[in-house]
């Protein structure tokens, strides 16, 4: 699951039929306003179980308690999981298996726009480290156009713990840096691999270029030294298919 806030983002995803829920959360202070009553109609008619607590308490379940307005919904996400899950199944798995890693995407929007570039490609999904890297809250949802919640995400605690765990099942890891010698148009495709895209403040971290296998640059003309994070994993995430 992922638990949301926001009265505007709470109402949009109850209106959304192809979206599943656990539970709404209300807090016990809201006062009496038109979209509160609209949200619990909403989720009655949807059969959704609904919580009061404490402002203290929602603030706690929304981990935002300043933004929450005193609403927050857990969305049923099924393509949603652990790292670690997901490489203890395909441990003796030889099937194509192709990732984006993100690095130090602190911006939102960019990590939405990211979720929804991969989430459109070939590609199985999104690797976030929790560490480092922007909270899916409701600017990623919004940028991600609501893909967020349909999306391959494999979640993580750090970078520094699931590079050697990549490196460990196969994976061939393929860092995106403005100095790397290869381009990218000339990595052999491997049925494992994990595309790793930094901040554009700072690039790929130290753990990412040391475990990486090959540092590899996108060629640029005009003097153009980079391409901002969303549209480098856009170009990324489509590579071998346009």
């Amino acid at each position: 699951m992922i638990t949301i806030y926001g009265r505007n983002p709470v109402l949009e995803a109850l209106l959304d039929p192809s979206l599943s829920f656990f539970r709404l959360h209300l807090a016990e202070s809201n006062k009496p306003a038109d979209i509160i009553q609209q949200i619990t109609r909403l989720a009655k008619e949807r059969q959704v179980d609904i919580a009061r607590h404490s402002k203290q308490a929602l603030s706690r379940i929304s981990k935002n308690g300043r933004q929450d307005q005193g609403v927050a919904l857990d969305i049923v996400t099924p393509a949603h999981a652990s790292l670690e899950d997901h490489l203890a199944r395909r441990a003796d798995n030889t099937l194509r298996d192709q990732w984006l890693l993100v690095d130090g995407i602190t911006n939102p929007q960019n990590l939405g726009m990211m979720i929804r570039s991969t989430a459109a490609s070939p590609l199985q999904g999104i690797i976030i480290p929790q560490k480092g890297n922007a909270s899916l809250d409701p600017l990623a949802i919004k940028a991600s156009a609501g893909t967020l919640f349909r999306a391959t995400i494999l979640r993580t605690p750090d970078i520094e713990a699931a590079l050697p765990a990549l490196k460990q099942h196969d994976y061939q890891l393929v860092g995106l840096s403005g100095d790397g010698a290869q381009s990218i148009s000339d990595v052999p495709l491997n049925e494992r691999m994990v595309y790793i895209v930094g901040s554009e403040t700072h690039g790929l971290s130290e753990a990412s270029r040391q475990h990486a296998d090959r540092l590899c640059s996108i060629p640029m003309n005009h003097g153009v030294e980079s391409l901002n994070a969303a549209v480098t994993a856009s170009l990324i995430a489509f590579r071998g298919v346009i």
